[in-house]
């Protein structure tokens, strides 16, 4: 064999491993495609099983025992999202208006939809140097209570 056929030969066979391997690549990404497809379909089925078990949880439910189980899991975990959403807005002194848009604590009307904001109330700090006695406790709390109106 003459050493342009040997030449020849690898050309053809890189050619051959070249078309196989994007052959395989097309065929993967077929495979993943779907999958994505079935994921998605299996999250949109669960977010109707989900609202099932929102609009019937107080009613005697026809979810399975499991199914039921991961639904109160969910309903958990979006009260501490929420809770979690609220301090780290209490720490950005941020709020939420009704519009569903965030705004500055400090904010009296949204400058998005112009929702009027009740005036935060004044924190009162009130301290002690000595026990009280009762009497000076009723004392203290009629001034923070005069204060207050």
């Amino acid at each position: 064999m003459s050493i342009f056929d040997k030449l020849k030969q690898g050309v053809n066979d890189a050619g051959q491993k070249a078309k196989a391997a994007v052959e395989q690549n097309r065929i993967k990404a077929q495979i993943q495609a779907s999958q994505k497809q079935i994921e998605e379909k299996q999250t949109f089925i669960g977010g109707i099983v989900y609202r099932q078990y929102e609009h019937e949880h107080d009613s005697t439910s026809s979810l399975p025992p499991a199914v039921e189980t991961a639904c109160q899991e969910i309903a958990q975990l979006q009260v501490e999202i929420k809770e979690l959403d609220r301090k780290l807005k209490e720490l950005n002194n941020e709020k939420d208006c009704t519009c569903g848009k965030v705004v500055p604590l400090d904010t009296k009307f949204c400058p998005f939809c112009g929702h009027p904001f009740a005036k935060l109330p004044e924190i009162i700090e009130v301290t002690l140097r000595e026990s009280p006695s009762s009497e000076t406790s009723e004392i203290v709390k009629a001034e923070v209570e005069n204060k207050e109106t």
